[in-house]
């Protein structure tokens, strides 16, 4: 393991109970918000204490996610790590999602969080040892099909009105397990044996 990317790997264990509990805690703080119907970035509206822990949920998670892919990139031995290079894009994104409020152009950096569509399956592919894992590979596979499924319920408007803020919390939640589960077991076994071997390498 690389010395200097332990810190950075503890990043990926951040946003997914951040994201939760700040923006659980901002939900209590917001009279007649419904956590179930509304999304996060719909706390940016509200008083300003609401406001200010969806900003450090948005903040947070974004920190977390740049750090983890600093973390990913150094420890797949690659040059080039698309995979880690899209986590960091979408680290971005939520980080401008706590900068900027809902509406704003910069609200999620005209999109670019998309990325996050790509990043578990190109992460999983640059770090070719972890591929043999059949647990690893089907969580890769998980996270990758939600990502899918929640773009099209957005794209076609079949996200069910009523309950816009669950599926959007169950589907981020499915979506930081990746760096979660993947930062664990690096921090557990050791990244040395998910690397990719040096004649694999780009």
């Amino acid at each position: 393991m690389l010395r200097d990317s332990r810190p950075l790997l503890f990043a990926g264990l951040i946003p997914l109970p951040w994201f939760l509990f700040w923006t659980t805690v901002a939900a209590m703080l917001a009279p007649g918000y419904n956590p179930i119907a509304q999304h996060a970035s719909e706390l940016l509206q509200a008083p300003a204490l609401a406001s200010l822990c969806a900003r450090i949920a948005a903040i947070g998670c974004g920190l977390g996610f740049v750090l983890f892919a600093i973390a990913l990139w150094r420890e797949s031995g690659r040059r080039i790590a698309v995979g880690a290079a899209c986590w960091m894009i979408f680290g971005v994104s939520m980080l401008t999602n706590g900068l900027w409020p809902m509406g704003h152009p910069m609200h999620g950096f005209y999109a670019i969080g998309i990325a996050n569509i790509i990043a578990p399956a190109m992460s999983h592919i640059e770090l070719r040892a972890w591929s043999v894992n059949r647990r690893a590979y089907a969580v890769t596979a998980v996270v990758s099909i939600a990502a899918v499924v929640y773009l099209w319920l957005n794209l076609v408007g079949a996200d069910p009105q009523g309950f816009r803020g669950l599926t959007q919390r169950l589907f981020s939640s499915i979506n930081s397990l990746w760096p979660f589960l993947v930062a664990l077991y690096l921090l557990r076994n050791g990244p040395n044996a998910l690397r990719t071997p040096p004649e694999q390498r780009l």
